[in-house]
């Protein structure tokens, strides 16, 4: 009786491992004693997220786009994992390169493949919310990794859950923002099933909401950021007669605002940085401009308010006492609102806009990362190496974190081995001191 009672135990204490999951690696607790919580969204540039003194990243970098994307081989080095930066690095007894050589330590989270260009991380709760590719099969049993899927899980590993997933293509966007409400959604615009755009969201937070749609038939849009009063999207739609209307949309509650523009004018929302909104119109009578308008102060989207010269501008960051922004051409351009502009980068140099730090505009290329002042115009390189995933990366405790491949040295050159051409997670100072040190897991 005895052995059938401890058989009959040992059957259910398995299935309860099945139906709740067993913790992939420790929890973290603060200097309290007490599990990490964080009361708001907390975003580290979108690469890694830092609990304490552990650091969770994408151990490496695939392109799920790319033809010969295979998800099985991009899993092998592009996870999700941990490392303990409290605690002295240590390595291999055989590794006298340790800038190019991976931490000993290193813990795996999730098996979910991670590291990719759609990536996208931050933690709120108790979770660390990420994007990951699609592994859900078409009707037709084909994969579509092009599809962005929203997942989180919890600090140890535990409790793997999928959000939602959607299309995503250059035009979509997918961001978190704090509502009217005081609760954080997922604001989302992308195709549908019509190959039209819509406006959709989903309340996170210990309780998940369902996906709801905010707008549909969307031409343009400009979604509230941190720094945003109003806690809205403006959008331009097209409405059942067919034209174009100006609208926001709360996206907490539903609550839609009006807004008007010259009918004879074509609109396009560009961009927004706090309430202030940039758009361009074309009309018959003069060439294309970019106007900006403060949608706290003005509900009509009119031809006064100019801000450039140009047929649009994009990736604006508010900094100093105006703003930075990529032109038509591809240039990096510095304006206040009422002073002469100032060109940074000129459009000779194929570069990504990463963040804005001190009055810096930080921004990669495919061999370094570098950093321009607003003020002075001064450039000053950050870290340089053979090749670097442009327009990805994380910011913690001083540092930025990047994809590279594994800087080759002389010995490793002569070396009969195969080299090693995957991208794993890197680190370098803000100081610009030119040293990085290798984060990531390698094969």
């Amino acid at each position: 009786m005895k052995k059938k009672f401890l058989k009959l135990f040992t059957m259910i204490f398995a299935v309860a491992l099945l139906l709740t999951g067993c913790a992939t690696v420790s929890d973290i607790f603060d200097e309290n004693g007490q599990p990490y919580y964080f009361e708001e969204v907390v975003h580290f540039g979108g690469q890694i997220a830092q609990i304490g003194d552990y650091l969770y990243f994408a151990n490496g970098y695939s392109d799920s786009s790319a033809e010969e994307f295979d998800y099985g081989a991009a899993s092998q080095t592009g996870y999700l994992a941990r490392l303990n930066l409290g605690q002295s690095f240590t390595f291999d007894d055989d590794r006298a390169d340790t800038n190019n050589s991976s931490p000993l330590g290193s813990e795996k989270v999730s098996d979910r493949f991670v590291g990719y260009q759609n990536q996208d991380m931050f933690v709120y709760g108790s979770y660390i919310y990420f994007t990951s590719t699609n592994t859900h099969r078409t009707d037709e049993l084909q994969n579509d990794y092009s599809r962005v899927t929203l997942l989180r899980v919890k600090f140890n590993g535990d409790g793997l859950q999928e959000i939602y997933t959607t299309r995503y293509d250059d035009n979509s966007q997918i961001t978190v923002q704090k509502g009217s409400d005081g609760n954080y959604y997922y604001v989302i615009c992308a195709q549908n099933s019509e190959e039209e755009y819509q406006l959709s969201s989903i309340r996170i937070g210990d309780s998940l909401g369902e996906n709801t749609i905010l707008a549909e038939n969307v031409e343009s849009y400009a979604i509230a950021d941190e720094n945003s009063s109003l806690k809205n999207v403006v959008y331009a739609a097209t409405n059942d007669d067919g034209e174009i209307e100006i609208k926001a949309v709360d996206f907490a509650n539903g609550q839609i605002t009006d807004y008007s523009y010259p009918q004879a004018a074509e609109l396009t929302l560009l961009d927004r940085c706090g309430d202030v909104v940039f758009y361009s119109l074309d009309t018959d009578v003069s060439d294309v401009e970019v106007y900006q308008k403060n949608i706290t102060q003005s509900n009509n989207f009119d031809a006064t308010g100019r801000f450039y010269s140009d047929d649009s501008i994009s990736n604006v960051i508010a900094t100093e006492e105006g703003f930075a922004f990529i032109t038509e051409n591809g240039s990096l351009v510095y304006k206040t609102l009422s002073g002469a502009t100032k060109v940074l980068i000129s459009s000779d140099t194929t570069f990504d806009v990463l963040f804005e730090q001190n009055g810096w505009i930080y921004y990669s290329t495919s061999t370094q990362i570098s950093r321009a002042s607003v003020l002075s115009g001064e450039v000053e390189t950050v870290v340089s190496m053979s090749s670097i995933i442009s327009g990805t990366y994380g910011l913690s405790d001083g540092y930025i974190y990047f994809f590279a491949q594994i800087e080759q040295t002389e010995d490793d050159s002569s070396d009969s081995e195969e080299v090693d051409e995957n991208y794993y997670l890197y680190r370098a100072s803000l100081s610009g001191n030119g040293s990085y040190q290798l984060i990531g897991k390698s094969l």
